[in-house]
């Protein structure tokens, strides 16, 4: 090891040393001696008579560089230069060359096929490839997962910890798993070198294994670490058993992993009770997806997704479409802002427009060129990433790098594509029904008065802007202006390239970007007044679903789903005073009306305000954001202002 390598596994850095073992050399075995690295010296994370390893918080680790399941590795600069100022100039000289490029993104390992060969299968696998960076990487870091194993085994022992533990970790996930204790044992330690980002169809995984044993305590541990780190998801069904029972009962009060429930018109009736029982405790699990519509839909857009491979459907992250096991996808890689466009383009060609036609086709053909500037980007930093990051995780265990010879951000994975997002198109819809009626159609203001009082936010335009035909209430020709801007805007990413992978899938959901998207847009014909947050995903504008839940859910039918792969998200907030089966009634005709996903926020607007003056006693409050859920004492206060403001159904 060269000097500073040296003074970096000093000063407690193992991730940066291992980076600067091959500054300069060959991508795959730089990245995993840096793994190698970390897991020969990294802190381990348990807490006290735990049944699983890891259990706990692993934010609390202390190096500046760690491993990230996104990024592959995050930096503390502030923390590493305190540490030693040159070692954070000679790292920055690295991060400069090997980094990450673009926006973050989720995936899960093939767990299924880890257990059942395990990790001694897939080093023999390594063993039979020719010599290649690749294999030798793989095969590098491998030593270092081993280490980190045998640690851990040390470190349980001098813990004390639970026998069964330790005998089931003695041989998973190195071989295969026998049992079920052991699959569970074995996913949650795989769970860790991933960072705990999303787990696929735990049903699935532990269903090949489980003999009807009460696993229920494991899951709760497993499912706490989940949460601890402020991580993700996981996905039930559609074909149900016992774990998938087990699941929903354990996850009682917790607002992660994200439990999203695959339901055809054919789930048995008792996972449906116990869902909807979960759903109208106030839980915000699970959320519920359109089986029939997703499979229709993935298999037009994949014609060589085979039915094998279509029943793998996961989402990443909050909910962003991916095969468990075989897929790369960014996470929202860029977010188009449609809104911010329209309100650009408004001022510049209202006062010009001849007719109404005139104005909305310039506008969808401006918004077709930040489309394209959009897939651009995204490409762009497609391929910068295979050429400066590597992923030695996902390389290792996501089929097909192996085989391929490939890394998972170099096109190895069997389907790699793109989920990217876009904010603010129920503002514009409404933004655009305003605009036809009150200056095309009644002449009520000129387009230049029009825009003046806007800017103005004045009250009385206000006033008259809340009359106006809106998105959400049932209108016929508001309904067909949304299903036409909506076909046409997601009909583009079908024929868009990308270089690494099948192509787009665009999501419908913001996370928490309604919030900062709205920011950058000043006031708009929908209602909104500057800097205030856009819709959440395809819902109506707040305020604006008068009519109730059937006829906002017909109306967000009419928001065309089918080419918004990536997954459409709808929010609806509702009170417990819900029955199940009218429950049962709105999730079934949404679905049948083509409806891709539903998510619930179940409580009531007294109890949000007092959870916003007093968190403390509300600490337990789970509400659903944009596609996943939060304990309402952790959002940020704007947050917390817009799950107010929705419109909740009685």
């Amino acid at each position: 090891m060269n000097e500073i390598v040296l003074h970096l596994m000093e000063i407690g850095e193992p991730l940066a040393a291992g980076f600067l073992e091959f500054p300069d050399g060959p991508l795959a075995q730089t990245y995993c001696r840096a793994y190698r690295r970390y897991y020969e010296t990294c802190p381990l994370i348990y807490r006290d008579g735990a049944l699983l390893f890891p259990a706990g918080d692993t934010n609390d680790v202390k190096p500046a560089v760690k491993t990230c399941y996104a990024r592959q590795y995050t930096v503390d600069w502030k923390a590493l230069e305190e540490k030693s100022p040159r070692a954070a100039v000679e790292f920055r000289k690295f991060a400069k060359k090997f980094h990450y490029a673009g926006e973050w993104n989720h995936s899960m390992l093939n767990y299924s096929r880890i257990l059942s060969e395990g990790i001694d299968g897939y080093e023999a696998r390594l063993h039979a490839l020719p010599p290649s960076d690749f294999r030798e990487g793989l095969l590098d870091l491998i030593v270092g997962i081993r280490a980190y194993h045998r640690r851990a085994l040390e470190f349980l022992r001098s813990k004390n910890a639970p026998t069964e533990l330790t005998d089931a970790l003695s041989r998973v996930p190195f071989s295969p798993a026998t049992n079920a204790h052991e699959a569970i044992v074995a996913l949650n330690f795989l769970l860790s070198l991933d960072g705990w980002d999303n787990v696929g169809r735990i049903d699935k995984i532990l269903g090949a294994y489980h003999k009807g044993e009460d696993l229920r305590p494991y899951l709760r541990c497993m499912m706490q670490s989940i949460q601890d780190n402020d991580r993700w998801s996981m996905t039930l069904g559609p074909e149900f058993n016992g774990i998938s029972r087990q699941v929903l009962e354990a996850s009682v009060g917790m607002a992660r992993p994200l439990i999203q429930l695959r339901m055809s018109k054919s789930i048995p009736q008792d996972i449906w009770e116990l869902a909807a029982k979960r759903i109208l405790e106030g839980g915000g699990q699970p959320a519920l997806y359109n089986e029939d519509a997703i499979q229709e839909r993935l298999r037009r857009r994949i014609p060589t997704l085979t039915p094998a491979d279509a029943m793998e459907f996961s989402g990443g992250g909050c909910t962003e479409t991916a095969f468990a096991g075989m897929s790369y996808t960014g996470a929202t890689d860029q977010d188009l802002n449609v809104l911010r466009a329209f309100e650009g383009y408004m001022h510049s060609a209202l006062p010009t427009a001849s007719s109404f036609e005139e104005f909305y086709e310039n506008f969808m053909t401006l918004l077709r060129d930040r489309q394209m500037e959009q897939t651009a980007f995204i490409n762009s930093t497609y391929n910068e990433r295979a050429v400066t990051c590597f992923a030695p995780i996902r390389s290792l265990f996501v089929d097909d790098c192996i085989d391929n010879r490939k890394g998972w951000l170099q096109g190895g994975a069997r389907y790699s594509f793109s989920n990217h997002s876009d904010s603010g198109i129920p503002n514009t819809i409404d933004s655009l029904l305003a605009i036809r009626h009150l200056i095309f159609e009644q002449k009520r203001y000129s387009p230049e008065e029009f825009l003046k009082l806007l800017s103005a936010e004045d009250p009385a335009l206000y006033a008259v802007l809340r009359t106006c035909p809106c998105y959400g209430v049932g209108d016929q020709r508001s309904d067909a202006l949304a299903k036409d801007l909506t076909t046409r805007f997601y009909e583009y990413y079908l024929d868009a390239v990308l270089d690494i992978g099948i192509g787009f899938f665009p999501t419908v959901h913001q996370f928490r970007g309604h919030i900062p998207f709205g920011k950058v847009v000043g006031p708009t014909p929908d209602g909104r007044k500057g800097g205030m947050p856009v819709a959440d995903s395809l819902a109506a504008v707040n305020g604006k679903a008068t009519k109730g839940p059937t006829v906002m859910l017909a109306s967000a039918s009419c928001y065309e789903q089918k080419d918004a792969y990536g997954m459409a998200v709808l929010n609806l907030s509702i009170t417990k005073r819900y029955d199940k089966n009218i429950l049962r009634a709105l999730v079934d005709g949404y679905f049948a009306m083509g409806g891709t996903q539903m998510q619930f926020t179940v409580t009531d607007r007294e109890t949000l305000l007092e959870a916003r003056k007093d968190p403390e006693s509300h600490r337990d409050l789970i509400v659903r954001v944009g596609g996943y859920s939060e304990y309402f004492s952790k959002l940020t206060d704007e947050l917390k202002d817009a799950v107010i403001a929705r419109t909740l159904f009685e």
